[in-house]
């Protein structure tokens, strides 16, 4: 039998992917309306930052197949698993979302002209771009769940579609045949593939198939330390060839999180809280940012600058802490109960 899974490494490496995000959007924000940091190992993290997204996309397509995998086959569940996901997304998601768009009309928030769809800032429904920002990754995880629950109906359906809609994007995209459809674009876009190697791992670690640990980890640091080396030097082997061994590094990181790192860590380890709260900490940060980059008065002083960029990054924090606690387990809990029927949402 398989011992009982963790999930503490997966937070942990949430957590960091999280930041790495939030020192994205910071870092440049931060130079563009305080003061220029010149500092290179913070911006070469900064630039590579937004790479944190598709540790997300592994994780999400891991996580839904992983908690419900004893369900497929089983249409059923399908209205436990939709009401799961509408809670877990849009509970947070949507007071974010009007704060955003109700600033963008009333005040000048930015002097970026951006054609922000209302019925997409508030459905993430893709028609047009989304007040939040970052919001446009949640676009893609609510179309990979409504595809996902093709498993429910038929297992079988599933597992055939999937390799002929992975062989379909890699074509795509070698290609350079992407449209300006937004559904094309949608249906074959590489964060796709990411989601779908979540799916993988899942199953993998399901059927408790296990590779060698030593080959395992050394495949992984070799992955990332080309990665490093393909951004540094601006240099690809192909099209997509960063993008896809990014997602293939934070797909083994997640089957060795399960696998190999299959640790219990204490709660209240700052990652984990960070972890955690990951979700909120993704929503908030811009509109955090945003805020206080044009109340900070601009700064002469190198350390003082280093000390108000890593001040608000750990504000920003406890903020979305705070915003977790009430949004995603307050409030989300109480609307799981109160729709929840015979059995508990998850």
């Amino acid at each position: 039998m398989i011992k009982e899974q963790h999930f503490d490494m997966l937070q942990i490496f949430r957590g960091i992917a999280c930041l790495l995000v939030v020192f994205h959007h910071g870092y440049a924000n931060f130079e563009y309306f305080i003061y220029k940091l010149n500092v290179p190992f913070i911006e070469f993290i900064s630039k590579n930052g937004k790479y944190g997204v598709d540790f997300f996309f592994v994780l999400s397509g891991f996580i839904i197949t992983y908690t419900t995998y004893k369900y497929k086959n089983n249409k059923t569940y399908l209205k436990t698993y939709i009401l799961n996901r509408i809670f877990k997304i849009y509970i947070p998601y949507l007071p974010i979302s009007v704060i955003v768009l109700l600033l963008y009309k009333f005040t000048p928030l930015t002097n970026v002209d951006r054609p922000i769809s209302v019925l997409t800032s508030l459905t993430l429904f893709p028609l047009g771009e989304t007040a939040l920002v970052v919001a446009w990754t949640l676009v893609f995880e609510v179309f990979f769940y409504i595809i996902f629950s093709v498993n429910f109906f038929s297992s079988k359906v599933w597992n055939v579609f999937v390799p002929f809609w992975v062989v379909a994007i890699i074509l795509v995209n070698y290609l350079g045949t992407l449209s300006n459809n937004v559904f094309f674009n949608l249906i074959f876009n590489l964060y796709n593939l990411e989601f779908i190697l979540g799916f993988l791992v899942a199953v993998l670690i399901k059927k408790e198939i296990k590779f060698n640990v030593y080959l395992t980890v050394f495949s992984v640091l070799l992955l990332l330390c080309a990665f490093v080396w393909m951004r540094t030097n601006q240099f690809e082997f192909f099209k997509f060839s960063s993008h896809l061994i990014i997602a293939l590094s934070c797909s083994i990181l997640v089957y060795l999180s399960i696998h190999v790192w299959n640790w219990k860590i204490n709660q209240k380890n700052i990652l984990m809280l960070i972890g955690n709260s990951s979700y909120s900490l993704y929503l908030v940060h811009t509109l955090f940012f945003g805020i206080m980059f044009r109340l900070i008065p601009v700064t002469k002083s190198k350390p003082i600058a280093l000390l108000e960029f890593f001040t608000l990054i750990a504000v920003c924090c406890f903020i979305s802490y705070i915003y977790y606690l009430v949004f995603e387990k307050k409030i989300t809990s109480f609307f799981k109960s109160k729709f929840s029927q015979s059995r508990i949402i998850r």
